[in-house]
């Protein structure tokens, strides 16, 4: 037995049983009315009714006949107080039970089923349903749920566990209108902004084991939402779907020419790209994806890029206390988002920039002057760290060069005898610079500590400062400063260095030393 109370009449009820009646009342259970249900088979189960939040003349129901060996859905709607019920299966496959439905609390029109494969929505109070794909199995769902504050779809399903669809108001403005559309980002909700809590010391389930359970949050950030009417088809597949049509039609199919197939080797791959500004119109970030049609998201997690030297290595999650290379946060207030795609080689704008507002999640907040001068020392921070990474990865492959050029004086019979004490003198001086830069691991070794190196200043500020809201502390600023006062002469020495080998590869190149990393090859016709 299912029953339903209207939220706006306490007196309206609507009961459903499983023999396949639905009985109504409307003076809260003194007089009950057999409700005409059209189509609907004997003894079938009625699982789940529900009142509309919006007219206490309207309910749904969701019935089905599964015992019966009959898989066809049964939906129906009612207008009249339960009175009669009519058919809202439209286009729903004729294969599929429905065992549940939900309203949503806002738009009247948009419903939500819960079928024998998936769920399914509509913003068009049953005319049309569409399939829910990303993330959920084809599964049986039994119970369907609306959490209203935070706007999210609960999804229970038989066997295959629970579900939850987050923030899904953009769903509220898909209309026909949006629909025929090249690209739509839709209304963006204020994103909190917080550091999220590690509960087990360490990323994920820290060192639980791998039998304890803990389903990951959402990703934190703004989120947009946008849809994309049509995916970005490359030269080949416009060709191949030329050629599928052709065959359709009985013609001949030409093998494509070599200049086809270079044009279309050579094409760029399209992509679609999110254009993050602050308010002043300055790029905080841009966000690259690929195209999919449809409705999609992608989430902003509130930082600048990285200031790290660009690596091609994907990032190893394995190691929990790890954390991958990123920026610092922006300060909370009003920011832009615009969509673009590149498509053969040129940049289009799909959607014009759409405001939205980043907040803290605490109630307490920096006064508007401490914002300014955390952004403000943010960037210094990140100037400098991006200097100072970069000049210790150019330092590295000076000294993955050094090795090369060790081997090409020994390879090359008619270098000079100093040329490779000259390698030696720049390994040592190398090292000595990295003592400056990262520390003396030596000491460190032995005798338990070293001096703060330039590189420690900066990482306890980016590993402190850029995982929390609060302002720059005095140690901060005086790591900083120290930071910075001492780094022009790493840089110096880094340069003096680097012109260093440089002599050396040109000694090597003048007596026809074999190729080594970053040194061009020189030739003269004779």
């Amino acid at each position: 037995v299912t029953i339903a109370e209207s939220p706006i009449d306490e007196n309206v009820l609507f009961v459903g049983s499983g023999d396949g009646l639905i009985h109504y009342t409307n003076d809260g259970g003194s007089n009950w009315q057999r409700s005409s249900v059209p189509n609907l088979p004997e003894y079938a189960r009625i699982h789940h009714i529900i009142a509309s939040r919006f007219d206490k003349q309207i309910a749904y129901v969701a019935c089905h006949n599964y015992v019966g060996g009959d898989r066809s859905p049964y939906l129906y709607k009612t207008t009249d107080g339960g009175k009669s019920w009519y058919s809202i299966n439209s286009n729903l496959p004729g294969e599929g039970c429905t065992y549940s439905i939900a309203e949503d609390h806002i738009e009247k029109n948009l419903l939500f089923v819960g079928t024998q494969f998936g769920v399914y929505f509509t913003t068009s109070g049953g005319d049309e349903w569409i399939l829910f794909k990303n993330g959920i199995p084809p599964a049986t769902v039994m119970d369907l749920d609306i959490q209203r504050r935070e706007n999210d779809l609960v999804v229970s399903t038989f066997g295959r566990g629970v579900y939850i669809l987050d923030e899904y108001t953009p769903l509220r403005y898909l209309s026909k209108e949006t629909l025929r559309k090249v690209a739509e980002i839709f209304p963006i909700k204020d994103a909190l902004m917080f550091i999220p809590a590690n509960p087990f010391g360490f990323r994920g389930v820290g060192f639980q084991g791998a039998s304890f359970y803990s389903a990951p949050n959402p990703e934190i950030g703004a989120v947009f939402t946008y849809y994309l009417k049509d995916e970005f088809k490359s030269l080949k597949e416009k060709r191949r779907d030329e050629e599928k049509e052709k065959q359709k039609n009985g013609e001949d199919i030409k093998y494509p020419s070599y200049e086809i197939l270079l044009k279309e080797q050579e094409e760029p791959d399209a992509y679609l790209l999110f254009t993050i500004t602050d308010e002043q119109g300055n790029v905080v970030r841009k966000i690259k994806t690929d195209p999919k049609n449809g409705v999609n998201r992608i989430v902003w997690n509130f930082r600048y890029n990285t200031f790290n030297p660009i690596s091609l290595k994907p990032f190893d999650y394995s190691v929990p206390w790890n954390e991958p290379d990123r920026g610092y946060m922006v300060v909370p207030g009003n920011y832009n988002v615009s969509l673009s795609k590149f498509e053969n080689g040129a940049f289009t704008e799909l959607v014009a920039p759409i405001k939205f507002n980043c907040k803290p999640l605490n109630i307490t907040s920096l006064p508007a002057d401490d914002k300014i001068a955390l952004d403000t020392f943010n960037k210094k921070v990140a100037e400098l760290t991006r200097a100072i990474t970069g000049a210790d990865a150019y330092r590295k492959e000076l000294v993955q060069k050094l090795s090369y050029l060790k081997i090409a004086t020994f390879e090359t019979a008619n270098v000079p005898e100093n040329t490779f004490n000259k390698v030696l003198t720049a390994e040592l001086t190398l090292k000595e610079l990295n003592r400056k830069l990262n520390g003396d691991g030596l000491r460190r070794r032995y005798e338990g500590a070293s001096p703060s190196s330039i590189k420690d200043r900066v990482d306890l500020i980016t590993a402190a400062l850029w995982n929390t809201t609060a302002a720059p502390t005095t140690t901060f600023i005086k790591s900083y400063d120290d930071a910075a006062s001492k780094f022009d002469d790493v840089l110096v020495f880094l340069k003096t260095i680097d012109n260093e080998i440089k002599q050396i590869e040109q000694i090597l190149e003048k007596h026809g030393a074999p190729y080594t990393p970053g040194r061009f090859p020189e030739w003269k016709k004779n």
